[in-house]
């Protein structure tokens, strides 16, 4: 198996390079500083994608898709940044994949998920102790049917506690990075989350004369996601999202104003993990 790269973004740089300035500079805001900054080193952490196989060899398989991912992503963004371009249904049932895609390849949200699924291991281990009803209603905070969850309870009730004990301790003891229980798996809820946005109304706000639009290292969400959100594609283009009254076929156009632009940026900032990104100091200055 190939393993030759170190360096992954969780926000690609293309979509990094969408907030340069005129002259192709990039700045980003930590809490400390502003400084002219470059998307290769911004928003990535090493080997954040590399996977192993069962006799722990690594390979660069799922950075590759991504990448792969990536660049049919770059074509969606340069198509719909182009202020009053008219949209398809393609591109709307298309950004709704790269959005989950995104949403599900954060590392907050890929450890999250490495934890839950520990959580759920613990859930499971308590089913000696619980009635079936009991087990149903826990398995529900974990998104697990009651059809499901009653077949998990028919399985490890039929198991004595210490086996139970046991299996538990060996799933605690497992890394983000076994390949029995790899953080990448958060990745997996993708299609689900891509289904939820489906169901929303998207609106292209393209920034008005004077504004733009900031890039945070946590450009959308960790929860809540359907409710309603925003999400800057480039300087001068944002997504904003919400419940759909009615089924939406394409996605509206207008032009945003300044305080829409303004409460973009803010959120970027908010809940920014290390960095927001920009093409001026001086609009990143008033985060």
């Amino acid at each position: 198996m190939k393993f030759e790269k170190k360096n992954h973004h969780y926000v690609p740089q293309f979509w990094q390079r969408g907030f340069t300035d005129a002259h192709g500079k990039l700045f980003g805001r930590t809490r400390k500083r502003i400084t002219e900054v470059s998307p290769k080193y911004t928003m990535q952490e090493n080997w954040l994608y590399t996977i192993f196989d069962i006799h722990w060899n690594p390979s660069d398989s799922l950075e590759d898709s991504l990448s792969v991912d990536e660049a049919t992503a770059a074509a969606l963004f340069r198509r719909i940044k182009t202020h009053g371009s008219a949209t398809t249904t393609a591109d709307r049932d298309e950004l709704c994949s790269v959005l989950a895609l995104q949403a599900c390849r954060h590392p907050d949200i890929m450890h999250l998920g490495h934890r839950r699924a520990k959580e759920l291991g613990v859930a499971i281990a308590s089913a000696n102790s619980l009635t079936s009803s009991a087990f149903t209603n826990l398995m529900a905070t974990f998104c697990i049917s009651p059809s499901d969850a009653l077949a998990i309870y028919s399985l490890m009730v039929a198991k004595l506690p210490e086996q139970l004990a046991q299996e538990l301790d060996e799933l605690n003891k497992l890394s983000p990075q076994d390949p029995r229980l790899p953080e990448q798996d958060a990745l997996r809820a993708t299609p689900i989350i891509c289904a939820q946005l489906q169901e929303m109304e998207f609106t292209l706000l393209d920034a008005p004369l004077g504004k733009e639009f900031v890039l945070g290292d946590t450009p959308l969400p960790q929860d809540h996601l359907s409710h309603q959100f925003s999400v800057p594609i480039s300087k001068l283009v944002a997504v904003f999202a919400r419940p759909a009254t009615t089924p939406q076929a394409i996605m509206t156009r207008q032009t945003a104003t300044q305080a829409e632009v303004d409460a973009v940026n803010k959120t970027q900032w908010d809940n920014s993990l290390h960095i927001v990104v920009g093409s001026s100091k001086a609009v990143l200055a008033t985060l």
